[in-house]
């Protein structure tokens, strides 16, 4: 009866496990078709037009976020 329950687990992990795997390489694949430019033989030449735009509003929001946090430091020093 233990050897069964044992074939069990391992088939279900082992399914899981695949799934897991699966999902994984087809968002890796799908955020690389998005963000980079890839070359003939495979290699990663730069980013898409579309991964700039995206790096660019991060690095915007970024700033944004820190300097309202610098404001309301300096504020908080006159109080």
């Amino acid at each position: 009866m233990s050897a069964v329950l044992n074939e069990i687990i391992t088939l279900l992990v082992a399914g899981i496990s695949g799934i897991a795997t699966g999902i994984g390489s087809g968002l890796s694949e799908l955020v690389q078709t998005i963000f980079l430019e890839m070359g003939t033989g495979g290699e990663v030449e730069g980013l898409s037009v579309f991964g700039g735009v995206i790096i660019i509003f991060a690095g915007v929001s970024l700033a944004i976020g820190l300097s309202r946090m610098v404001v309301a430091w300096v504020q908080s020093l006159g109080n």
